[in-house]
């Protein structure tokens, strides 16, 4: 009987430690952050593929829905966020520039005539930042100056990137739609655990991904 006490009292200790959160990132973007999104519009574009004639010269634009956390702008210094709403669409408007240029296409510099118009649109293009905890969280008495440190028994912090975008192909002459492309859709995710504390390590398909201290 003592030692089902003690476990029920171990378990009711633990259960308001037991959490699923999803976050949105409130910092500017890391390293981690920068190549998920980065590995995901490669991983998304290795199925493009355009129906015109080999060669041939091509405009590529790009449009794209604007972030909330773009909208909030530097105004809210204290949660970083970034006013940067067109650099993300002009990433992925010169990756798909790259891709079509290894497939043999020429794309157009500003301001000169092509025959054809790629237009990239940009669905969603962010990502996503998610925590499970099972432990004890610190505890910290106001009645007297008393405090216990957190008890991990396991952490999972999680990370993906994700993208999707389709190709609208125009006749640049006439305006003309020729055709889209099927959706393209990239993800890439980077996970850290923890175990009693002392035991961590990462799950991730990111290549030659950054690590903290490592020179």
């Amino acid at each position: 009987m003592k030692a089902s006490s003690f476990a029920l009292s171990i378990l009711a200790a633990l259960i308001p430690g037991c959490s699923l959160q999803q976050e949105v990132s409130r910092t500017p973007r890391t390293a981690v952050e920068q190549v998920l999104l980065t590995q995901a519009v490669e991983q998304a574009l290795v199925n493009l593929s355009v129906q015109l004639p080999e060669g041939v010269n091509v405009d590529v634009d790009v449009t794209g829905l604007e972030g909330d956390r773009s909208r909030l702008g530097m105004a809210n210094a204290d949660l970083g966020t970034i006013n940067r709403p067109s650099r993300d669409t002009l990433y992925i408007r010169d990756a798909v520039a790259a891709e079509l240029g290894r497939q043999g296409y020429r794309v157009s510099a500003r301001g000169a005539e092509s025959p054809y118009l790629i237009r990239v649109m940009a669905e969603s293009f962010g990502t996503m930042q998610g925590s499970t905890f099972i432990g004890m969280p610190p505890v910290q008495s106001v009645l007297i100056p008393f405090s216990l440190p957190e008890l991990t028994l396991y952490r999972r912090q999680s990370q993906s990137g994700y993208v999707r975008l389709h190709v609208d192909v125009y006749d640049n002459r006439t305006g003309e739609f020729l055709g889209s492309t099927p959706k393209l859709v990239g993800r890439a995710y980077f996970n850290q655990y923890t175990v009693l504390l002392l035991a961590t390590w990462l799950r991730t398909d990111v290549t030659a991904y950054p690590v903290a201290g490592q020179w």
